[in-house]
């Protein structure tokens, strides 16, 4: 199956998603006013954290595709993760898994193969997801030489990240709750003004190993 008869086909059915999730909309409770997390602290126990994870949907924008999205559910052990898609009515879109050598996706009984995460998605999809920097970003979690912004609490309210891979890039965090004593985010909003791409996560479920 060629990528241009795969990529046809992914496109009609990401338009069946559209039509089923027009109302995808993300709400947050706002965490106590009590909350005064050490931010180092805060910080390093994020990097401790290494097998989680998440369930929830992701709304994907774009100029070329208009609002889309799926169920999201990515799984997390140390270097390794698996992620899949699905739509609102359960039928898989992809799943892929992956570690810092390369990854393999599944999609309508067709397996591809690739060094670059992001690369293979956009080339099955049309969707460009920061698939590498994701187990840091989806915790909140950031890298030296970072730029961010604290909220009163102490956790990381927008990051703006320095990587070589990650120009452009704005992440805003919001609606965090604890999971065994740990606060995390359960909306991430990710955009790319130079593309025109906003990405949502919504996290209804956080499972910390």
């Amino acid at each position: 199956m060629t990528f241009h008869y795969f990529h046809f086909k992914v496109q009609a059915r990401w338009l069946i998603v559209l039509l089923l999730s027009l109302g995808f909309v993300s709400c947050s409770t706002r965490p106590p006013e009590q909350v005064d997390l050490n931010s180092q602290q805060h910080q390093v126990a994020l990097a401790n954290l290494s097998h989680w994870q998440i369930r929830g949907r992701l709304g994907f924008k774009s100029p070329e595709q208009k609002t889309q999205s799926a169920s999201l559910s990515w799984s997390q052990n140390l270097n390794e993760y698996q992620l899949s898609l699905n739509t609102i009515l359960g039928t898989s879109i992809l799943s892929m898994q992956g570690n810092e050598q390369g990854a393999t996706l599944k999609a309508d009984d067709e397996t591809y193969t690739g060094a670059n995460a992001s690369e293979l998605i956009w080339q099955i999809t049309g969707w460009t997801l920061p698939i590498e920097q994701l187990p840091i970003w989806i915790k909140g979690k950031s890298l030296a030489g970072d730029k961010v912004v604290l909220a009163q609490q102490g956790w990381i309210s927008q990051l703006q990240p320095s990587c070589s891979t990650c120009s452009g890039w704005i992440l805003d965090y919001s609606a965090y709750a604890t999971v065994n004593q740990l606060w995390l985010p359960h909306k991430i909003v990710l955009r790319h003004n130079l593309k025109q791409i906003q990405i949502t996560i919504k996290v209804n479920t956080w499972i910390v190993k």
